[in-house]
């Protein structure tokens, strides 16, 4: 993603251990994950956001099959229907899901658009 993406850099790989959703590899749910920050975030936007959450740049989340990653997409965007603060872009491209941070302009989130249509 760094590669493709300029302003993105690799934070952390979730495992079952440092996972907050406690998802990674349960049933229907993503077999990995990895988060990323994007400079174009200003700090003071993600003052006191967790390392690793999706407001400060994004993740990718990996899943067994294309289903699942909609399913999961449209988990996200039920709940952020409900509570704008949980807006963020979400890019389904066969098995992966890109998440980007809502603090991204919509030209800004389309590069990652772009990336995730390689991905899956």
């Amino acid at each position: 993603m760094s590669a493709q993406v300029g302003t993105a850099a690799l934070t952390g790989t979730v495992i079952a251990e440092n996972d907050p959703n406690h998802l990674l590899g349960r049933p229907g749910e993503y077999t990995s994950k990895v988060t990323f920050s994007d400079s174009w975030v200003q700090a003071s936007q993600v003052t006191g956001a967790d390392p690793g959450v999706v407001e400060r740049g994004g993740a990718v989340e990996a899943f067994a099959d294309a289903s699942d990653a909609r399913a999961r997409a449209e988990y996200i965007r039920g709940i952020a229907k409900s509570s704008p603060a949980f807006t963020e872009y979400d890019y389904v491209h066969g098995s992966a899901l890109v998440r980007v941070s809502r603090y991204l302009t919509p030209k800004q989130a389309a590069r990652y658009e772009s990336v995730a249509a390689g991905l899956g």
